[in-house]
C-alpha cells in the first residue's frame, strides 16, 4: 500500500490506487515477459520463447480483468471527483502497455520464418538497448506511482524519468530501423518490413508509459498533490 497522506483522497479512492499497484505490477511482469521471450527467440530457443509469450499472452488477460474491475469502482462511486474520467484514462493508459506488449509478443510467434531469419537483428546490442529502455519507462511509471507518497516535487521528477526512457527508446528504435534498411546482410524484403512492424508495435510500450505518466501530470496539476 502506497501512502498518499498529500493526496486530497479518501479511504475508497485510496482502494483505487491501491489496485492500480496491482495492475502496475501485472503489467511490469508482462512486459518482463516479453523481453524474456525476444532474447529466447534470439538464441533460437523456440519451446522456451513460447512459453514466455503464453506468459505474455495470460498476464494481457489479467490485466484486462484488472482494468476493467478498477473501471467499473471508478465509474460506480461516487468519488474522485473532478478527475474521474482522468482517472479512467490513467488505467486506459496502463493496460495499454500490456496491450502493446502482447502484439508485439505475437508478432514473433506468429510467423517461424521470420524469428529464423530475423535471429541475428533480434540479439543484437541495439535490440537489447532498445528493450531495456522499453522495460525502464515501465519501472520509472511504476516508481512515479509509489512516489506520490513524496509530494508534488518527488513525484514531478518521477514523471521527468518516465519521459526520457520514452525518448532513449525512441532513439534506440531509430538506430535499430536505420540498420535494419542499411543492412548489407542479404534478408527477404518481406521479413524487413516485419521487423520495421515489430519494432513500431514495441516502442508503443514506452509511448503508453510516457501517455499514463501525462495523466498522472493533470491529476497533479488537478490538485491531486
Amino acid at each position: 500500500m502506497v501512502d498518499l497522506s498529500f493526496l486530497s483522497i479518501n479511504r475508497r479512492e485510496r482502494a483505487i490506487f491501491d489496485g492500480l499497484l496491482v495492475l502496475l505490477d501485472t503489467v511490469s511482469k508482462t512486459v518482463d515477459s516479453f523481453d524474456a521471450s525476444v532474447s529466447a527467440f534470439a538464441r533460437g530457443d523456440i519451446a522456451s520463447a513460447e512459453e514466455l509469450v503464453k506468459k505474455v499472452l495470460d498476464g494481457e488477460t489479467e490485466a484486462d480483468s484488472i482494468h476493467r474491475d478498477l473501471g467499473i469502482k471508478i465509474a460506480e462511486g461516487a468519488f474522485f471527483g473532478g478527475v474521474r474520467e482522468d482517472m479512467l484514462n490513467l488505467l486506459e493508459k496502463i493496460d495499454e502497455i500490456a496491450d502493446s506488449a502482447k502484439d508485439a509478443a505475437r508478432f514473433l510467434s506468429s510467423d517461424s520464418r521470420l524469428v529464423v531469419e530475423a535471429r541475428t537483428t533480434l540479439g543484437s546490442l541495439d535490440m537489447k538497448a532498445f528493450l531495456a529502455a522499453l522495460k525502464s519507462s515501465v519501472v520509472a511509471l511504476n516508481e512515479l506511482v509509489r512516489a506520490l507518497n513524496q509530494g508534488r516535487k518527488g513525484a514531478l521528477l518521477k514523471v521527468q524519468a518516465v519521459e526520457e526512457f520514452e525518448e532513449e527508446a525512441d532513439s534506440h528504435k531509430d538506430l535499430l530501423l536505420k540498420t535494419l534498411f542499411a543492412s548489407e546482410t542479404p534478408m527477404n524484403p518481406v521479413t524487413v518490413i516485419q521487423l520495421r512492424d515489430f519494432i513500431f508495435v514495441s516502442d508503443d510500450i514506452a509511448d503508453n508509459a510516457e501517455d499514463a505518466s501525462d495523466v498522472i501530470l493533470v491529476l497533479i496539476a488537478k490538485g491531486y498533490g
